[in-house]
């Protein structure tokens, strides 16, 4: 197991223990965690484990998209939004003869595009955290 996988579990481990020169280290040992597929003395930070869970699904997909959290509205709105920018796109093509106006269903196409991008990327967050539990066997 790499170190990268193991601070997937040190990271939210109550036993965790910040180090200045070496970074995070088990409290119980002072030293880098070294289990292979579980660890014996693993005690979950409920609280610490929402708050990064959070603060992926805040920083995921362009900062410029959606701030909601939830990846089904988020994918909603996206469509939605992505299509009223294509049709304002065609109506104003065939109405209007200046592109000055075409900023308008270019901007909606893109904001739609980026929302429903951010939903994508937050349901493989809370598809990665699913499969993070089912391994642990928590809740």
């Amino acid at each position: 197991m790499t170190r990268e996988k193991r601070l997937e579990y040190c990271t939210i481990c109550l036993n965790r223990k910040m180090n200045a020169q070496k970074g995070l280290l088990c409290g119980l040992t002072n030293e880098y965690a070294d289990f292979e597929n579980n660890c014996a003395n693993f005690k979950e930070d409920i609280e610490e484990k929402n708050l990064k869970l959070l603060k992926d699904l805040n920083a995921s997909g362009h900062q410029n998209a959606s701030k909601s959290l939830d990846h089904k509205k988020n994918k909603e709105n996206g469509t939605i939004i992505l299509l009223i920018g294509i049709g304002i796109l065609f109506f104003t093509l065939y109405y209007f003869d200046s592109f000055g106006i075409l900023i308008i269903p270019f901007g909606a196409i893109i904001y739609g595009a980026r929302t429903y991008y951010k939903g994508i990327e937050q349901e493989k967050i809370l598809a990665k955290r699913e499969e993070f539990d089912k391994e642990n066997k928590t809740t």
